[in-house]
């Protein structure tokens, strides 16, 4: 049910975003976002929190888009256009009712200096989170 989530928000993102699911290729082609994240909370969904049951129905993810680009610009254009695709977008999820997205900023724009760009240079990147809630049908 994780990698369903997963790819569900993947398909909401244009085919002119490139994107790489949890690992980047050695030379990867830029820009790109990585999505990535945690492997969520499941919880009961009962009224009160908690189902008679314990059966858990609730899957609680969150989400990291990491932005980069060999500038900075172009770091911002990633950024802008997956925003624009994911925040409060609501992926489908066969057997689930999913709540929107909700973005919020997780790590500021910075200068990767564990990369080395042919030529020289350093690219940049930035990392957003979205945090998601699917409720099991």
């Amino acid at each position: 049910m994780i990698k369903e989530h997963y790819d569900a928000v993947k398909t909401l993102l244009p085919g002119t975003v490139r994107v790489y699911m949890w690992n980047v290729p050695t030379s990867p082609t830029y820009p790109y976002v990585v999505l990535w994240g945690d492997l969520g909370e499941e919880s009961s969904g009962g009224p009160d929190g908690d189902s008679l049951e314990d059966v858990p129905d609730v899957l609680s993810l969150r989400m990291r888009a990491t932005y980069v680009g060999l500038t900075g610009d172009s770091m911002l254009i990633v950024a802008r256009n997956v925003r624009a695709a994911l925040n409060r977008k609501t992926p489908i999820v066969a057997g689930w009712r999913t709540n929107p997205l909700r973005q919020a900023v997780l790590m500021d724009a910075q200068t990767d200096t564990d990369v080395t760009l042919t030529g020289g240079g350093n690219p940049i990147y930035a990392v957003d989170e979205f945090s998601l809630v699917s409720h099991k049908l």
